[in-house]
């Protein structure tokens, strides 16, 4: 065995055998957009590398500033970042703000407040560098010490793109730090907190994964600090023992379980995480350079623009969500209708600061639509309202399950149970199914062909028998005569919506 090659594989032969596994569908259908609006490919090879990266320790930094390997401190201690706290109160700090921070041990960046209003790798990059130019702009010669900065980011669920987000800001400051002419050690500290923006109140011993993923995220992209956030952080109230001892625990698991205190720059030499820091560090100085050719990160926060960029992103974030595009596990996906839902903390209220206003950054997670409709849910509960919706199944199991599986994913999202027909041949059948299990809400499932077949009867004859309830159909081919349709790429939060609203006594818009 010791003594066996793998035979060597082309790009050709990889690309022959992967159009063979989709039968006929197009390469492209593999590739995904990211946060950030570029394609990410199925494969990448050496030739998308187009530099080298030098050792770690060694200029422009990407592997790491240093040559020997450091696990990352825990909780780091943070100066207030003037401009950033100012943007989520809606106010840019005066210029003596920004001239006080000299008087502290550290600079402090913090980045946080963007991450949380939705800005993507590529903003938050950018803002950080926008945000350093203007304290330099403050107070030129206070700031001259490269080793008094701090900057402190959040690490999300986007794995790879937090890794090749650290990597990237290194080499961005590198840059920064030749073009600004700045003295001293090249090494600003760099720190990282898990977002909160990925936790959830649904479901929440799931945040652990997701908090343990960024986490992995951090250590890998060689930060000094790392800030982890207890599990239940966001609900009212405050975190349980477990989740604070959790919180403490995890790091320890990756340095003493994991062993990720062995490996210097695991992630270099990955042709996917490189290509990704370098379109990533790209991207992020042309938006920096934009944003100073514009006249500073002051004037683009009082123009509104960076909010307005913000915000274009968070919503696309938050369509993807709603269409179920991204999954978020016992949230939009794999969720439990009937556990346990716990009132979110409200946000936290900024202290507002003398300077001048501007639309703020407002925070907001991606689970929070969610948490909205199963909190609903709950109140009808407790009305005596039982949210049950009948699932009708026709033709054969191979032909509804798929539909069926579906259907009852997204009602369980939105606190929803659901009880399923046995396959039914014939419209009595199903007829039978609604006279048993009487309910406020049904969907058809089946094939098209099916759904052709039956033609316009099917939901005639099953609205008659449901007494008026609401009746839709599974799949993008609408059953003529029912009232909508449940299929992929549509608006879950909307129609979850409208459904709940017809358990309520209302119909669908």
């Amino acid at each position: 065995m010791a003594d066996q090659l793998f035979p060597p594989v082309s790009e050709a032969d990889w690309k022959a055998a992967a159009e063979a596994a989709l039968k006929g569908a197009s390469l492209s259908a593999l590739c995904t957009e990211t946060a950030e609006g570029f394609q990410l490919k199925p494969l990448y090879v050496k030739e998308d590398r187009s530099v080298l990266s030098p050792l770690p320790g060694e200029k422009p930094f990407t592997r790491g500033f240093r040559a020997t390997w450091s696990f990352p401190e825990i909780n780091a201690e943070l100066g207030i970042d003037p401009i950033s706290s100012g943007a989520a109160a809606g106010i840019f700090p005066e210029d003596s703000a920004l001239q006080a921070v000299r008087k502290g041990e550290r600079i402090t960046v913090n980045t946080v407040p963007y991450h949380t209003a939705g800005a993507n790798a590529v903003q938050e990059l950018a803002l950080a560098l926008s945000e350093a130019a203007c304290f330099l702009k403050a107070e030129r010669k206070e700031w001259e010490t490269v080793s008094k900065w701090l900057f402190h980011f959040a690490a999300g669920t986007s794995f790879f793109t937090e890794i090749a987000k650290i990597r990237a800001f290194r080499t961005l400051w590198s840059t920064f730090v030749d073009i600004y002419q700045l003295e001293g050690h090249q090494k600003p500290v760099l720190s990282m907190e898990t977002s909160e923006s990925m936790l959830s109140v649904l479901d929440p011993h799931v945040n652990l994964l997701r908090t343990s993923s960024a986490v992995f995220a951090a250590v890998v992209g060689n930060v000094d600090y790392v800030k982890v956030s207890p599990f239940d952080q966001i609900k009212e109230g405050a975190s349980s023992e477990l989740a604070e001892r959790m919180a403490r625990n995890i790091p320890s698991i990756l340095k003493h379980e994991a062993l990720l205190d062995k490996v210097m720059d695991p992630a270099g030499g990955s042709y996917y995480i490189e290509s990704l820091t370098e379109e990533i560090g790209r991207r992020a100085w042309d938006l920096f350079a934009e944003i100073e050719e514009a006249g500073g990160i002051k004037q683009a926060l009082t123009a509104g623009s960076i909010q307005k960029n913000i915000e274009a992103v968070r919503i696309k974030k938050e369509q993807g969500t709603a269409k179920l595009r991204f999954k978020m596990i016992g949230v939009n996906h794999y969720a439990d209708p009937g556990g346990q839902v716990q009132q979110p903390k409200k946000p936290a209220v900024q202290k507002a600061a003398r300077g001048e206003p501007i639309q703020p950054v407002v925070p907001k997670r991606t689970a929070e639509p969610f948490e909205a409709l199963r909190l609903e849910a709950v109140k009808l509960r407790q009305t005596g309202q039982s949210l049950t919706a009948g699932v009708i199944c026709f033709g054969e199991r191979k032909t509804y399950q798929k539909r069926a599986d579906y259907v009852a994913g997204v009602l369980s999202a939105g606190g929803i149970k659901t009880i399923c027909s046995e396959r039914c041949r014939t419209i009595e059948e199903a007829v039978q199914f609604i006279q048993n299990h009487s309910t406020s809400y049904y969907c058809i499932c089946g094939s098209d062909e099916t759904y052709e077949q039956f033609g316009s009867s099917l939901a005639s004859s099953l609205k008659k028998a449901a007494n008026g309830a609401v009746i839709d159909s599974a799949g993008s081919q609408a059953v003529e005569g029912a009232d909508g349709r449940i299929a992929a790429g549509d608006d879950m939060v909307k129609k979850l919506t409208q459904i709940l609203a017809v358990f309520k006594g209302g119909r669908p818009a």
